[in-house]
């Protein structure tokens, strides 16, 4: 196989079709010398004459050389090509951002806020990924996402982030349960009731737990379990039990009536909303722009 660069086969086409060393110098903005060195390496590399050099005259292909001519015009031709390509794909990947949070958060917390981001950023490819709290957690460990947002009561093991928001969740049940509409709820007798849960799939779950830990209601009972967050509202709306869950997540059915507040003394329930970035590679520019974007949405929501 001939070894030789694509710069020897560009100062050799430049020969060949400005007829002299020095034209093809001028042409490539180079010295005479460097374009002989070139076409002497691609002669002893193919180990035959290439150009015939004459005195006063303008160089010929050999044999040889003309049917290089053919084969350098192709390669270069190709590595234009490739070189156009790799330079789209490149800034394709410059301009892509892939954002991975909890389902809740997708669901609930976010779509303002991408929304607007995508409208600002109309070049940049966003791809939101709504995961558990473990499966968002190794998408930015391993590097298959570059940022992520979750809710969570501390801060995150191996992965750099910030606070950007405290997101407050609330307890609710039926119009009819025999707590609602009461004032002063102590958490010792909310947790005296039933409760309805999400299914949480790893990683949620226990910090659930130690939210309400926290809040003084530990141990309750638990009296159904769903995965899908609309059938456990369904469930508390029924009076089938209470439900712990975002305050956003039952506004609508709040401001109707179909479900209620249960107004428990202390502090509000509360959790940490979380942006973090891939710790495998320094964030890019449009990760950067997003993460201030997030950040700036929720200071703006907060003020």
């Amino acid at each position: 196989m001939l070894n030789v660069s694509v710069r020897s086969l560009e100062v050799f086409v430049a020969v060949a079709e400005s007829g002299s060393f020095v034209a093809a110098a001028d042409r490539l903005g180079i010295t005479q010398p460097s374009v002989s060195d070139h076409i002497r390496s691609l002669e002893a590399r193919s180990q035959t004459h290439l150009v015939q050099r004459r005195r006063g005259r303008a160089g010929q292909l050999t044999d040889a050389g003309l049917a290089l001519l053919a084969h350098a015009r192709a390669l270069l031709s190709h590595a234009s090509d490739l070189s156009d390509d790799l330079s789209r794909r490149s800034q394709s990947a410059s301009r892509q951002v892939v954002l991975a949070c909890q389902p809740a958060v997708a669901n609930l917390l976010l779509p303002p806020c991408l929304a607007g981001f995508a409208r600002d950023h109309p070049d940049t490819d966003l791809a939101t990924l709504a995961a558990d709290t473990d499966a968002v957690v190794q998408h930015l460990m391993n590097g298959t996402a570059d940022v992520g947002c979750l809710l969570a009561r501390d801060a995150l093991p191996s992965l750099p982030s910030d606070v950007i928001a405290h997101v407050t969740f609330v307890i609710v049940a039926a119009p009819t349960h025999p707590l609602a509409g009461r004032t002063a709820v102590s958490p010792q007798e909310v947790a005296r009731h039933q409760f309805v849960r999400a299914t949480h799939r790893l990683g949620f779950g226990p910090q659930m737990n130690a939210m309400l830990e926290r809040a003084g209601i530990a141990d309750a009972p638990v009296v159904a379990r769903a995965t899908e967050s609309t059938v456990v509202r369904a469930m508390a709306m029924a009076g089938v039990g209470m439900l712990c869950t975002l305050a956003r997540a039952v506004e609508r059915e709040v401001a109707s009536g179909l479900l209620t507040v249960i107004r428990m003394t202390g502090e509000p329930m509360r959790m940490e909303l979380r942006l973090a970035h891939t710790p495998c590679r320094r964030p890019t520019d449009t990760a950067l722009r997003l993460m201030r974007h997030v950040a700036a949405h929720f200071a703006a929501e907060s003020s």
